[in-house]
């Protein structure tokens, strides 16, 4: 669901997404940040988070995603040292040891982080901080119209026909009279695609043809 923000929803979606996992539906929900999500569900945008098993945080600009990642990142332990020196006839030194618990990351840490890395959170699992995919290194990135622009995709096409279909011409050199036809209306079946597709009736005029 890209663009999330911007489409049509069915209604109750939030009780939706909660059973479909039951029913082997998934969906990825990708928005620009919570401010999103908080327009559209104004009471139940965390059970929208919270129905989901994986959160991936690409980065972004808005305070109370940073706040939130902040939150989901948890604390750290750390240790701290304080000295103390007296100086005089008596003089003393002291120093003292004592474990205080920090942010993993601050939410301006996290709104500074590198755009080359991305946070992922699994249920059950510790945060995730990872390097994004660079989908140009890709092996089949040739294979796109983005690196080959002679590679268009044409709806309804049929890329896997190993033949064409050409009009025949009689003895004549005229061009046979048959019936204007779309050449994306055909593509090359084998005996166990006749198999598989489910037959077609009688009265079909193409099938008749």
């Amino acid at each position: 669901m890209d663009e999330f923000a911007n489409i049509a929803l069915p209604d109750d979606f939030e009780k939706i997404l909660s059973v479909m996992r039951s029913r082997n539906i998934s969906v990825s929900i990708i928005i620009q940040n919570f401010a999103q999500l908080k327009v559209l569900f104004e009471k139940q945008w965390e059970s929208i988070i919270g129905n989901a098993d994986e959160f991936l945080y690409l980065g972004g600009n808005e305070q109370s995603t940073h706040e939130y990642v902040t939150k989901l990142l948890g604390k750290q332990t750390i240790d701290t040292n304080t000295y103390g020196r007296t100086w005089g006839m008596r003089g003393s030194y002291t120093t003292n040891y004592q474990n205080t618990g920090r942010d993993l990351l601050t939410p301006d840490e996290v709104r500074m982080l590198n755009n080359k890395y991305a946070l992922l959170f699994i249920r059950s699992e510790k945060p995730v901080i990872d390097q994004k995919y660079d989908l140009l290194r890709h092996p089949n990135i040739k294979l796109t119209p983005d690196f080959n622009p002679t590679l268009t995709y044409i709806h309804g096409g049929a890329p896997l026909a190993v033949a064409s279909l050409s009009l025949a011409k009689d003895m004549t050199g005229y061009t046979c009279k048959v019936p204007e036809i779309d050449i994306v209306d055909y593509e090359v079946l084998t005996e166990l695609d006749f198999e598989t597709k489910p037959k077609q009736e009688e009265n079909n005029e193409q099938f008749k043809q």
